[in-house]
């Protein structure tokens, strides 16, 4: 069941357009990430899913309701929508409690709710405190609650941990996603944090240029983007040339299998992830033949030199370049644990498959 749909949505600003038909489901009870760049369009788009804004065309509609659309508008303190903005933007003169009963009837301010709300975000006991006495990760789910507390047929959250360090920001998101599982909440979560998107959301829907590129479950986005663009903003990327013949596709690295999605036989950009390569301890001399790349009983082995290396300690980022080719760009390595790896060292790879692929126009 769709709890929000968004069709044919357009918005401009002046001259400027800002959405260009912007296309949308959200199920019920599902947590959907709008994932883009710094520009794209993220928070207008949520803002007309509020109300704040009037869309030029298209519609919205929540759940059977039309609220926005040709001839209709509902305005939005009608919607039942919670917001969670990035500050969390709180009232200061008032403490948590009556922070998060604020949208309620007066009559249902003092009830049992609040506090059942608050100990549902993990704040029980801290009616009393004001905001000014909380940590950020605690305004923030002062700030959830709130939008929780109205019953809203969908929560918007608009860039909520952007003001956090990056532990609480890791530790507060994973606690939202726990409570909205509970709660069974259908969100919408706007963000151009990656990372965020694919370990708190169902289904992310990549925003660029005014449109939805793609809209997918993360593990569906990640393994299998819908055009190069789209593989370059999700994760790292390697994006190299290779020749497709329909049965597989030889690169640098040699013949590798391809996704069920094939292309059409001739050039291709071959996708590979930083953890699909992975260090040979030994390779046999390469040949010109083999484009630097040599075989063995593993598949094929390309020379390279590490450029730089990036170590976080559970794993390292390599950036190598290939031997055979010093005028191409760096690849990308991503290697789990073991020693750092001094720039200048000479590596070998072997990729493993199957990899994603699209035709060269």
């Amino acid at each position: 069941m769709t709890q929000l749909a968004v069709t044919g949505v357009h918005k401009a600003f002046g001259d400027h357009p800002v959405l260009t038909g912007v296309d949308l489901d959200v199920p019920a009870g599902s947590l959907t990430a709008i994932l883009g760049p710094s520009g794209s369009g993220k928070t207008t788009l949520l803002r007309v899913l509020a109300g704040f804004e009037h869309a030029d065309s298209g519609t919205v509609r929540i759940g059977a309701t039309v609220a926005d659309g040709p001839g209709a508008f509902v305005p939005p303190e009608r919607r039942r929508i919670g917001y969670v903005p990035q500050e969390g933007s709180l009232f200061p003169h008032l403490n948590v409690a009556a922070n998060v009963s604020f949208g309620l009837p007066a009559r249902e301010r003092r009830g049992p709710g609040t506090e059942a709300l608050l100990e549902s975000v993990g704040l029980a006991g801290l009616g009393r405190r004001y905001p000014h006495q909380l940590s950020g990760g605690q305004q923030q789910r002062v700030a959830l609650a709130r939008a929780l507390a109205i019953q809203p047929t969908v929560v918007l959250l608009d860039e909520p941990f952007a003001s956090l360090d990056a532990h609480l920001r890791a530790s507060v998101r994973a606690d939202v996603r726990e409570i909205f599982r509970a709660s069974g909440a259908t969100a919408v979560l706007v963000t151009h944090d990656q990372d965020e998107a694919l370990s708190m959301a169902d289904r992310v829907a990549v925003l660029r240029d005014g449109r939805i590129a793609q809209c997918a479950a993360p593990q569906e986005l990640y393994a299998c983007p819908a055009d190069a663009d789209v593989a370059r903003f999700i994760g790292d990327a390697n994006l190299i040339d290779g020749i497709c013949d329909g049965g597989g596709v030889d690169t640098m690295f040699g013949r590798l299998p391809l996704e069920p999605a094939v292309p059409s036989p001739g050039p291709v950009t071959v996708l590979v992830r930083p953890e699909q390569l992975v260090l040979c301890d030994e390779a046999p001399a390469r040949g010109p033949a083999d484009g630097g790349a040599a075989r063995d009983g593993a598949g094929a082995v390309l020379a390279a030199r590490i450029v730089a290396c990036e170590y976080y300690g559970h794993d390292a980022v390599l950036r190598v370049q290939p031997e055979h080719d010093p005028a191409a760009a760096p690849i990308i390595v991503r290697t789990s644990g073991g020693p750092q790896l001094p720039p200048g060292s000479v590596v070998r790879l072997a990729a493993k498959g199957p990899v994603r692929a699209w035709s060269r126009g």
